[in-house]
Order: C-alpha cells, then sequence, then structure tokens
C-alpha cells in the first residue's frame, strides 16, 4: 500500500509529464486500434460483398486455372436436373472497354476495362439480391434479354450515368446501345480494382456470338446434402468436359479470399506495432528522468531501510500505471478514430466500422508489456542508487563515459537479422520468421542501446558546431545530453522508429522501381483484346497501316501453379505460389526486346525454345532455387498435368508482367504469382489450352497516332473493344500509382514521429526542470532571456540529430535486409536504391520536430524570473 501511495505521489508531482506519457501511449494504443480496425473493416466490406454475391451458394464450377473455352449450358441444365441440387444457374463473364456514349475512350482512362456478367433473372437470386447504390431510384432488369445494364458506382462514375441513361458496349458490327435501370453498391476497395456491368445473359451471348455459353455456374444444394460429396460425385463428368471444369466449395472459396487478405492483416498489425515502439522508448525516458530527478527522494528511502527490490518496484508499478491510464485512454480514442474513418468514407468501408479483436489486444497487452520492458533498467538504476550519493546536492551534470559495453551488446544485437537474411544454409522458414518475430525486434533493442553511445557522439561531434549557429557558449551547451544519457538515448530511439521507418519504406519503394528500366529495345505499345484474338487474326495486324511488317508479337499469358513448396513457407499466405506464363514467338520476341541474359544467350534459347517445354526464366528462380541453363523446373498445366521444362536462358526481369497485369489488374487477384517465364506459343496451346491470344505487343512506324491506329485495327480485323498503351506511358502511370501509395503507407511513419514528439517535449521540461538552479544562476549573471531560449533549442537539435543518425542507419540496414528478404523468398534482388532526396527530408522533419516540441518548454523557462529559478533548490526537486 505504500508503495503504491509513493509511486501515485511522484506521478502526481509532474503533472505535465504525467499528462504527456500518458498521451504518447494512448495515442500509439489508439493507432494500434485504428490501424488494425480499419483493415479489418475493409475486410469485412469485402467479405460482406463476396457473402452477398455468393450468398447462399454452395459451389461454384468454372473452368480449371489457365484453361480456355466456355462453359456448354448442357451442363448447367444437367446440374440443375441433379436429386441433390435445389437451383443452378450459368453466368457469361467477359471483359469489355469503358468507353463514354459517343463510343471513344475516357480520357484518363485508356487502358480501363470492365467485367461484363450475364446474368438470368430473376432466376439468380445472388445477383438480384445486391443492393442498389443510396440515393439513386433504379432496379435490376428482369428479362433474360434486351438491351438492359445495371452498373456499379464506379463504373456509374466513370460513365456519367445513372438510371434512365444510356451506355455504350463495342461490338462488331456496331456497338450496342444499353439502357441503364440501376447503379448497384460495391464495397469501393472492389469497385475501384474491377468496374462491373450486368446485362441479361441472352444479351451477352448474342452480342459476343456466345450462343448456349457461360463460364461459371452457381449451385444451391438441397438441405442436409454434402457439398464435398456432391463435388466428389461430379469430378469425372468436370475433368472430361471440353475445357476441364473444377468445382469450388463456399468453404475453399472463403478460404482461398482468406489466404489473400492474410497478408496484409499481417501488415497492419506490423503498421501499428511501429507506433507502440516508440511509445515503449518514451516510457523508458520518461521513468529514466524519474528516477534521475528523485535520486535524493529514492536515498531517502534506502536510508530508512527500504531494500533495493522495493525501490525497483516503485518505478516499475509507475511504468505499470503510466501504461494503463494511457492504456484505457488510448482504447477509448481508437475506437473513436474508427468510427470516424468508416462514417467518413462510408462508401469504402460499406459492412461499417468493425473493432479488430487481435488489433485491441495488440495495442492493450502490448502497451503493458512494453511498459514493462521500458521500466526495466530504470528500475535496476533506481536499486543501485547509493543513500549516501544521492543525498549529496548535484549541480551541472557532467558527461558520461563512452558506454562501450552497452554499444557493443547493441551491435551484436543488430547484426542478427543480416545474419538470418544473408548466412548460407539457413532454411527459408527460419529466415521469414525468424525475421519477423527475432531479427527486428533484436534490431530496435539494438539501436536503442547503440543510442547512448550516439549522444555521446553527436555531442562530441556537433555541440560546437550547433552552439555556433545558435550564438550561445559551447560550455554552456556541454554535457547536457551525455549528463543524462539514457534519458537522452529513450527520446533519441523513439524519434528514431519513425525516421527508420520512412527510410526504409521508400529506400525499398525507390529499389524496385529504379531497377525496372525499359531495355533500350522494347515494343513500342501493347493492343489488347478483351474478346481474344485467333492466331490468324493476330497475323492480320501486321498489315495494318502504322505497323511495322514483321513486328507484331503475340503474348499468350496465362498462370501456372508452381510445384508444392516451390515459394511458400508455412504459415505465410502472403508469398506466391504461382508464376505467369508467357507464351512468344521465340525469335520476334528475342529481336523486338533486349534482354539481359545472366545465363545463357538469346540465339541458343531461341533455338531451344522453338524445340517446346523450353523456359527462359527470370533472375528470381536462379537465385531462389538455384536453377540455371539446363536445370529443371516443374509446372502446373491444366490441360497436361504437371510438365517438366527446361531452362533455355536466365535474364534479368524485364517487368513484363507487370505490363501484362496492367490490362488485366482485375483478375490478378486470383493469382499470387511470382515474376514470369517465357515458353513458346505452341507450349502455350498444348499445355495450357490458349487458343485465342488477348495481348500484342508492336512496334509501329514513325509518327503514328496511336487512336486512329486502333480504330484501323478495329476496322480491318472486324473486332470492338480494343485498348492500346504506349509502354511508356503505361511504365509513368504505374510509377506514380506506386509512389502514391508509398505517400499513402508512409502515414504510419509520419504518425510515429508525432508519438515522439511527445516524448521530446517529456526531455526538454525534464532537462530544464534538473537545471532550474542553475538557469537561475546564469539568467542572475546576466545570460538574457534569449540566450537561454536559444540554449535550450541547442540542446533539442543535437537530441534531433541523434534521432536522425540512429533514424538513418536503423532504415539502411532494414532496407539491406528487406532486399535479403525477397531474395530468399522470392529470388527477387533489386540494387539498393536510396532516396536521399526523401532521407533528407525526414531528417528535416525529425530536427523540425524536435525544435518545435521545445518551443513550450523552452518559452516556459525563458519567461521566468532569476528567483523564482534560483528557489527551485541546486538539485531541481
Amino acid at each position: 500500500m505504500a508503495v503504491s501511495k509513493i509511486t501515485w505521489s511522484s506521478l502526481m508531482q509532474r503533472k505535465a509529464r504525467l499528462v504527456l506519457t500518458v498521451l504518447a501511449i494512448a495515442l500509439s494504443v489508439s493507432l494500434v486500434i485504428a490501424v488494425t480496425s480499419g483493415y479489418a473493416s475493409a475486410e469485412a466490406s469485402v467479405a460482406r460483398f463476396f457473402t452477398e454475391f455468393m450468398g447462399s451458394t454452395d459451389i461454384k464450377v468454372s473452368r480449371e486455372p489457365g484453361q480456355q473455352g466456355n462453359i456448354k449450358e448442357s451442363v448447367v441444365d444437367g446440374l440443375a436436373r441433379d436429386r441433390d441440387v435445389q437451383m443452378a444457374v450459368g453466368r457469361l463473364e467477359l471483359d469489355t472497354n469503358i468507353v463514354d456514349i459517343n463510343g471513344k475512350p475516357i480520357p484518363g482512362h485508356e487502358l480501363q476495362t470492365a467485367t461484363l456478367i450475364g446474368v438470368r433473372l430473376p432466376r439468380d437470386a445472388d445477383v438480384a439480391a445486391l443492393k442498389m447504390e443510396k440515393g439513386l431510384a433504379g432496379k435490376w432488369f428482369e428479362e433474360e434479354s434486351g438491351d438492359f445494364a445495371v452498373i456499379d458506382q464506379e463504373a456509374s462514375r466513370l460513365l456519367g450515368a445513372k438510371p434512365g441513361d444510356f451506355i455504350l458496349l463495342p461490338a462488331q458490327p456496331a456497338p450496342l446501345k444499353l439502357k441503364v435501370t440501376g447503379v448497384v453498391h460495391k464495397p469501393a476497395i472492389i469497385a475501384a480494382l474491377q468496374q462491373t456491368i450486368y446485362v441479361p445473359l441472352r444479351t451477352l451471348q448474342k452480342l459476343r456470338k456466345l450462343e448456349g455459353q457461360v463460364t461459371s455456374v452457381q449451385i444451391d444444394l438441397k438441405a442436409d446434402v454434402d457439398a464435398d460429396a456432391f463435388a466428389k460425385r461430379w469430378k469425372q463428368t468436370m475433368v472430361a468436359h471440353k475445357p476441364p471444369l473444377k468445382m469450388s466449395t463456399a468453404r475453399e472459396s472463403r478460404k482461398e479470399l482468406d489466404k489473400y487478405m492474410q497478408g496484409m492483416r499481417f501488415l497492419s498489425y506490423m503498421g501499428g506495432a511501429v507506433s507502440m515502439l516508440s511509445a515503449m522508448f518514451i516510457v523508458f525516458s520518461t521513468l529514466s528522468m524519474g528516477v534521475t530527478e528523485r535520486s535524493r527522494t529514492l536515498a531517502m528511502l534506502r536510508a530508512i531501510g527500504a531494500t533495493r527490490g522495493q525501490v525497483a518496484k516503485l518505478v516499475i508499478l509507475e511504468g505499470m500505471l503510466l501504461s494503463a491510464l494511457g492504456m484505457v485512454l488510448g482504447v477509448g480514442l481508437g475506437l473513436l478514430w474508427v468510427e470516424i474513418l468508416t462514417t467518413w468514407k462510408a462508401d469504402f468501408f460499406s459492412a461499417g466500422a468493425v473493432i479488430s479483436k487481435g488489433g485491441v489486444l495488440l495495442g492493450t497487452v502490448g502497451s503493458m508489456l512494453t511498459a514493462l520492458a521500458a521500466s526495466v533498467l530504470p528500475a535496476w538504476s533506481a536499486g543501485r542508487v547509493d543513500p549516501v550519493e544521492g543525498l549529496t546536492a548535484v549541480g551541472q551534470a557532467s558527461s558520461a563515459p563512452f558506454p562501450k559495453w552497452v554499444a557493443l551488446a547493441g551491435l551484436l544485437l543488430i547484426a542478427i537479422d543480416p545474419s538470418l537474411m544473408y548466412l548460407p544454409g539457413i532454411p527459408r522458414p527460419v529466415v521469414f520468421w525468424g525475421h519477423f518475430l527475432v531479427g527486428l525486434p533484436s534490431l530496435m533493442v539494438g539501436y536503442f542501446l547503440l543510442a547512448p553511445a550516439f549522444v555521446w557522439i553527436v555531442e562530441q561531434v556537433f555541440g560546437r558546431p550547433v552552439a555556433a549557429l545558435m550564438g550561445v557558449r559551447h560550455r554552456l551547451l556541454a554535457h547536457q545530453l551525455t549528463g543524462h544519457i539514457w534519458r537522452a538515448a529513450g527520446t533519441a530511439a523513439a524519434l528514431m522508429v519513425g525516421l527508420a521507418t520512412l527510410v526504409v519504406m521508400y529506400t525499398l519503394g525507390n529499389s524496385v522501381l529504379n531497377s525496372w528500366r525499359l531495355p533500350t529495345r522494347f515494343p513500342d505499345m501493347f493492343i489488347y483484346s478483351p474478346a481474344g484474338l485467333t492466331r490468324e487474326q493476330g497475323k492480320m495486324l501486321e498489315k495494318v497501316k502504322g505497323i511495322r511488317p514483321g513486328e507484331v508479337l503475340p503474348i499468350a499469358v496465362t498462370v501456372s501453379r508452381l510445384g508444392d513448396g516451390f515459394f511458400a513457407v508455412v504459415g505465410a499466405a502472403m508469398l506466391p505460389d504461382a508464376t505467369m506464363f508467357l507464351g512468344v514467338d521465340p525469335d520476334k520476341a528475342l529481336s523486338m526486346m533486349e534482354l539481359d541474359f545472366r545465363a545463357g544467350n538469346a540465339k541458343d534459347a531461341a533455338e531451344k525454345l522453338k524445340k517446346g517445354r523450353h523456359l527462359i526464366v527470370t533472375n528470381e528462380f536462379k537465385e531462389l532455387k538455384g536453377l540455371t541453363v539446363g536445370s529443371k523446373m516443374k509446372l502446373k498445366t491444366p490441360k497436361s498435368g504437371e510438365v517438366e521444362y527446361e531452362i533455355a536462358g536466365v535474364v534479368w526481369s524485364p517487368g513484363m508482367d507487370v505490363f501484362v497485369s496492367t490490362f488485366d489488374a482485375g483478375r490478378q487477384f486470383e493469382q499470387r504469382s511470382a515474376a514470369s517465364v517465357f515458353g513458346s506459343l505452341e507450349d502455350a496451346e498444348r499445355d495450357f489450352g490458349v487458343k485465342e491470344i488477348k495481348l500484342f505487343a508492336a512496334n509501329l512506324e514513325n509518327f503514328v497516332d496511336k487512336q486512329d491506329l486502333v480504330k484501323r485495327v478495329q476496322e480491318q480485323l472486324g473486332v470492338q473493344g480494343l485498348t492500346s498503351g504506349d509502354v511508356r506511358e503505361i511504365k509513368a502511370n504505374i510509377d506514380t500509382g506506386f509512389r502514391k501509395l508509398l505517400l499513402l503507407v508512409s502515414t504510419v511513419a509520419f504518425a510515429a514521429i508525432g508519438v515522439a514528439a511527445l516524448g521530446v517535449v517529456n526531455t526538454i521540461m525534464a532537462s530544464i526542470r534538473t537545471r532550474r538552479w542553475q538557469l537561475g544562476v546564469l539568467r542572475s549573471v546576466g545570460i538574457s532571456r534569449g540566450q537561454m531560449l536559444r540554449l535550450i533549442l541547442a540542446e533539442a537539435i543535437l537530441l534531433g540529430l541523434v534521432g536522425c543518425v540512429l533514424g538513418v542507419m536503423g532504415g539502411l540496414e532494414l532496407s539491406f535486409d528487406g532486399v535479403g528478404l525477397w531474395r530468399r523468398m522470392v529470388g527477387y534482388t533489386p540494387p539498393i536504391d536510396v532516396p536521399w532526396p526523401m532521407v533528407w527530408l525526414g531528417m528535416a522533419i525529425i530536427v523540425a520536430v524536435t525544435v518545435v516540441a521545445s518551443l513550450w518548454p523552452a518559452i516556459t523557462a525563458a519567461r521566468e524570473e532569476p528567483l523564482a529559478l534560483l528557489q527551485a533548490g541546486r538539485a531541481g526537486v
């Protein structure tokens, strides 16, 4: 009881510090809850749409991955007649270009495509159950044919169409004009990824000349029917169909959806933990201040019989009380942030606010554990207070010796993560989980232990320049940080977390973007046909005016599952498990694209590809599995089963898969593919069943207008809905989008810096409090208010410089380790490219934050009268 009273009394003596520390903890807890619950809310919106769209569907029938061709409606009829089936309905899903009512591409969205879904209403009850957009009077059409359409809210925005308006679908010989009867609401995250246009099934079949065909079948079973047993009974029929079909139960579909979500869920927890780490260092700094300031009090307790354990218990209990107060306030703030966010962006979070139980647990339990961890060293220091020395009045702080043993421990800890990444022979699961569970925590603790050494170094190296800059005497500035070295170290470590996060995100992002350079020789443009072209139609492209003869490259795009365990790590569902197979004409591909061969050469590789079942693979495969020319690699193909291919060459990734994904972004969600492999068109047809080709690369004559070219292609080939893209324009758009994404996710780093700013205020306030008598003497002998203000700001600048050094070093090491993790997990090894302008900006932000955060305590101290400062006492207690 006495210990609790003393602890509470101690906290209440420093009310401003109590408020700042509790607020820092509360903000960190609220950020954890906000980040994780924000993601949980987005995930719930996706799951809700999935549930609404799948509805009561027990089984979905679709083509095997990579297969071409559609499902005959006779299969739907056969399934509908099964004794266990309540209802079976087919849907036809195709791609189409988005064009305005005049048939022209929408500016800024020239490459945009939408998914056309032909449905049978009112039989397809799951589609009919989708809700209409609020504020728009609309309804579903009720016929299987007719010129009607229901569009989602994103398509409505792009087309500028609402119920009663008309939209145009590209078609041959003439486009089809449809009346919009309704606008359906989808979660914004899905609508932004892929726009959807629903039309009557018979209308779409007639439009695309696919009478009697669908692409998927939704099956509702009668009550108490075992879905797995039903699927097993129909398995042989599905496999015998041309193309082979697969049945997915609702449980399997939801399991697959959850697998794709796990990676982002994991990253949301990592993002929340960043702010928690900043709070831990602030708690440590606060407790260290308390031990230093209460040295007399602690010494008196020791003198009257308190044991070392009781004194240490005081400090630990103080940390736990601070954490408990911050935790209670932080949970409330976190719930408030989530509610505000989901209300503000209600279109995006259509399922409303969903609180992440794991995030709340991480925030609450994490805050208690971090407070406990942060209190260990201050508690140990408090227990070592000598009664005689503690009762002696303390004058000006003197510099601590260089903390060599602590620095050595820090160096050993920061060496753990790069050792996991780069030492040979360590299993990949150990590397992956060791990085997140051991390497990252050790790295952060290691830099915290290195912080005192950097405080010492920065004060020695930058003390005089900063003193000269601020117009104060160096002797007055000397030892202000090293005199209370652990207090400064804790605050600098808190500043380090945000800057390190900023540096690693931008360095890795910059490394990826700048390593992806177009070769000197690369196709001028891509032409994409959502409906696909036959190889004969593809040959006709070469005769179109404006395209160079002989320089059209058909690209058959499909995805192949890799052998079990190729990329996978147990429990790491965010890792890829497939590769993009690009079937090409070997001679044309290697003449139109200048590939950087790392093993083999272009001539030999082309000859081998023409023989069949040979591959040109990217350097990722070589790094990951040691594959090189002559090595064997198994691909799971939908038509030929598992097939062994031989490596004909290894090239540095040309980024062709990135360009391909641009034209079919919505479908990329279905497969987590890694890199790409090049095979022949014959391989694509024989093993993957590719008959029609959607993507073509072409070189153009000089001064050709690309839109005019597309029109000529459509006229001469008799197809509609083509899109085209200049490769440099596509790359620029991808670069811009990626950098915008970096800016968005960097808000976590800026939030951590904001939390650390509260620690700076705490530290400067404590520094002033422990020097009140000294500052009073200086004011009495003629130091002006302005000089005192600049003296305190100079101390803040030095503190910010320590945070900068730690943050940049930590961020660069994390970047180095991140590339190592990519190499071990997926074989990707881009050269590290540090974006120094962003690094300098981050450092400027840190210094600015420390200066701004120190202004209030500095101005307050400068305004006090000398007598008031002297009366505070020599020791500042």
